[in-house]
């Protein structure tokens, strides 16, 4: 694939529709060559996909809202779409994967709303975790401790409709008593990442900094500060009636990060921040008893010379290696035995990791050589073999994700809130790059990209 020129599309920016600057599609697919030949070109764009360094080739822009609070995302292969969870837009953003427009948006969603006031509306924002089970559900974490499920089949009538929302809110947190009746009832906060078990057809979700209704801790800045509590996730059934089935609570955890389910083992592996002055830990849980049955711990001033209570990301790759970010970097283990073997040192850990089945490779982001402040780097690394192959500069982007189909590979490029009001110079790829000033923007690269040369 090559790029395609840009004048006409950067003469458009006005317009308010979905823009992109993309790659082209191979200029012979629909030529009428048969499949054999088809066959030969797909392998060898996959030895050449798999070979050649990654580069940035274009943005798709989304309508609406510049993209200054977003979440997870998530690529499915089955409908070849790309999902973000975009918060400034109250929704689920859909992008063709392959062609790379925009198309559509889950709305009715929380969007940036604040945490810790008590309220529906002060509970928390959304969406957060985002994935697409085999059915054509999009699961979303939103806002108030409630989970979306939206229908994201074309064919269907209800397509981009929510079908169903779903409370994990817990008694412990959420007394659901009005205001002016005793504590405003909602604590919980936001239902946030998640993971699904397609052998028991099981959603995990974590609500990951629960507080207290009536107990307080003030602080300087809020002294009427609620308390947190034991962050906890909430099994629900991924078929309709869609029945809350269960939770675990975290005894003394520092938070709740990415639940993520492993095939071969039949269980769910979830990250675990520590607290004030702990380890983080990688927890694996059995989605049949809701019970952890193994549990790993981060030493980070073991491994990585400092200590930290952080981790966040966690992807899976052949023969057990996991991918977790965690001390502040991308670290791999042996997901059987938990010894860690790599500490990745070039690029920092970020919050969304991802493993591509179609290239071998883990994506992440994070400042280079993790150090805060350096230029925000997509760092790509060989699963197998646990090497950094190559870092990238790209301002403000973060949480990757892959199409295994061709490789390529989907980042959201998250301004601030003062960029977008242009009070704030906008360094984002999104604009110096392409031109495109206070909008925020999805960046897509491919192997053997235009500036792939310029990745270390």
């Amino acid at each position: 694939m090559t790029v395609r020129t840009i004048g006409a599309v950067l003469a458009a920016l006005t317009l308010m529709v979905p823009q992109t600057i993309r790659a082209d599609r191979d200029g012979d697919r629909r030529d009428g060559r048969d499949g054999n030949d088809r066959d030969c070109r797909d392998r060898d764009q996959f030895e050449h996909n798999t070979k050649t360094p990654l580069g940035l080739v274009g943005v798709v822009l989304v309508p609406g809202k510049p993209i200054t609070s977003a979440d997870i995302a998530w690529v499915d292969p089955g409908t070849e779409r790309y999902y973000f969870a975009d918060r400034s837009n109250a929704g689920v953003d859909v992008i063709d994967a392959e062609d790379h427009l925009w198309v559509a948006r889950v709305a009715g969603m929380a969007g940036p709303l604040p945490s810790g006031g008590g309220t529906a509306a002060t509970n928390g924002p959304g969406p957060n975790g985002v994935l697409v089970t085999p059915n054509r559900r999009l699961w979303a974490g939103d806002g108030n401790s409630t989970v979306q499920v939206a229908d994201v089949d074309p064919d269907s009538p209800s397509y981009l409709s929510i079908v169903k929302t779903i409370s994990t809110a817990i008694a412990a947190c959420d007394t659901a008593t009005p205001p002016g009746s005793g504590p405003v009832g909602h604590w919980c906060g936001r239902a946030d990442e998640l993971g699904y078990d397609p052998k028991d057809h099981v959603i995990l979700i974590a609500n990951n900094a629960p507080l207290s209704p009536t107990k307080i801790c003030p602080t300087v800045a809020n002294p009427t500060a609620h308390c947190l509590i034991d962050p906890y996730a909430t099994f629900i059934s991924a078929k309709p009636p869609y029945a809350v089935l269960g939770t675990i609570s975290f005894a003394g955890a520092g938070g709740l990060e990415q639940p993520l389910w492993d095939s071969a083992l039949g269980r769910f592996w979830i990250t675990v921040p520590g607290p004030a002055g702990g380890n983080p830990l990688l927890v694996r849980i059995d989605p049949q008893t809701m019970k952890a049955d193994k549990t790993y711990t981060f030493n980070c001033a073991s491994l990585v010379g400092a200590p930290s209570a952080s981790i966040t990301g966690v992807a899976l790759a052949p023969y057990q290696h996991l991918l977790v970010s965690a001390c502040g970097f991308p670290i791999t283990l042996n997901a059987l035995t938990g010894n860690v073997l790599q500490v990745i040192k070039g690029v920092g850990g970020g919050d969304e990791v991802w493993f591509n089945p179609g290239d071998g490779r883990f994506y992440v982001t994070g400042p280079l050589d993790g150090v805060a402040g350096n230029v925000q780097q997509l760092g790509v690394i060989d699963a197998e073999h646990s090497a950094l192959l190559q870092t990238i500069s790209e301002v403000r982007g973060k949480n990757p994700a892959a199409f295994p189909e061709d490789n390529h590979v989907f980042t959201i490029v998250q301004i601030t809130a003062a960029i977008a009001a242009g009070t704030a110079p906008d360094d984002s790829v999104c604009n110096t790059r392409f031109g495109f000033k206070g909008t925020g923007c999805v960046a897509v690269f491919r192997h053997g990209g235009a500036d792939a040369e310029e990745g270390r």
